[in-house]
């Protein structure tokens, strides 16, 4: 004891188990790789673990192996929203396997998603400014949950992200009950409608009874012809279930084309669909008896 106090009361130290990190530093990556997979095995989802996996595996020269770990975390990051942490991993996967095209179309397809949150997010700051008695009452959350009947549209697939925000700040979000009126036969009233939630039919007066032309839901346009052409409702159209539309009149579009770079584009995708030109031919057949 006496010894032990004048020595400074040194005590054999008990040896210290290493680190997954200080097995990685001293290169003995089967005993990394070994305590990593035990890791996940209690908790799959530890993408850090997963990476130092990836790690262990291409100094194993597993490569295969390796390139499994880097897309689950892609993926995994990505469906986070960390989309640009996703690709950074696809592309070491892509160092270690040059020649997989899955691989590319993985990174396409991210690049994509990234570009469609990137949309998303310009489009409900446009909705945020958008007009009308419902947009007044509705909350941010209430909002993003329009979002999935809006980006299946070919309006916000085709334009870019700071034309859909300027075209939704431009907009009315109004809701609509079963059965509201939209427009009448020979209306010149010029507006616009996108179609978010529910479901619009067309009819006309064909034989002295009103016949059923087509029906239209989220995602569709309809007045194009009205805003864009300047000729008449072909048609009655009335709601058939509660709907919520954004409407778009000749005071808005001409907002969103003032500055515009690319007018013409702009104009072309509002008019794409043909909806109303299709409703006037159909329209057309049905008086003619064809």
């Amino acid at each position: 004891m006496a010894i032990n106090w004048f020595r400074g009361g040194k005590r054999q130290q008990e040896p210290q188990e290493h680190t997954i990190d200080d097995l990685i530093i001293l290169e003995r990556y089967d005993e990394a790789g070994e305590r990593l997979r035990a890791r996940l095995k209690s908790n799959p989802s530890d993408l850090h673990s997963h990476l130092k996996l990836a790690e262990v595996y291409t100094q194993l020269k597993q490569f295969e192996k390796a390139v499994d770990e880097y897309v689950y975390a892609a993926e995994e990051y990505a469906q986070d929203g960390f989309h640009d942490k996703g690709l950074a991993l696809l592309a070491k996967a892509m160092k270690l396997a040059p020649m997989d095209h899955a691989l590319r179309m993985k990174a396409e397809k991210l690049q994509r998603g990234k570009s469609m949150e990137q949309t998303r997010t310009l489009a409900l700051e446009g909705l945020q400014q958008a007009g009308g008695a419902l947009q007044a009452g509705t909350t941010a959350l209430e909002l993003k949950r329009l979002w999935p009947n809006l980006e299946g549209s070919a309006v916000v697939r085709k334009l870019p992200g700071e034309s859909l925000k300027r075209l939704f700040g431009a907009t009315e979000l109004l809701r609509l009950d079963t059965g509201a009126p939209i427009a009448r036969e020979g209306s010149p009233e010029a507006f616009l409608l996108l179609i978010v939630q529910g479901t619009i039919e067309v009819s006309v007066n064909a034989g002295g009874r009103a016949t059923p032309v087509r029906s239209f839901s989220a995602g569709d346009v309809i007045g194009e012809g009205t805003l864009l052409e300047r000729v008449p409702w072909a048609a009655d159209y009335r709601t058939v279930e509660p709907a919520i539309v954004l409407k778009l009149t000749r005071a808005g579009l001409e907002s969103c084309l003032a500055g515009n770079s690319d007018p013409r584009g702009f104009l072309d995708t509002l008019r794409e669909q043909h909806n109303d030109r299709d409703v006037a031919a159909t329209v057309r057949r049905l008086r003619s008896g064809s």
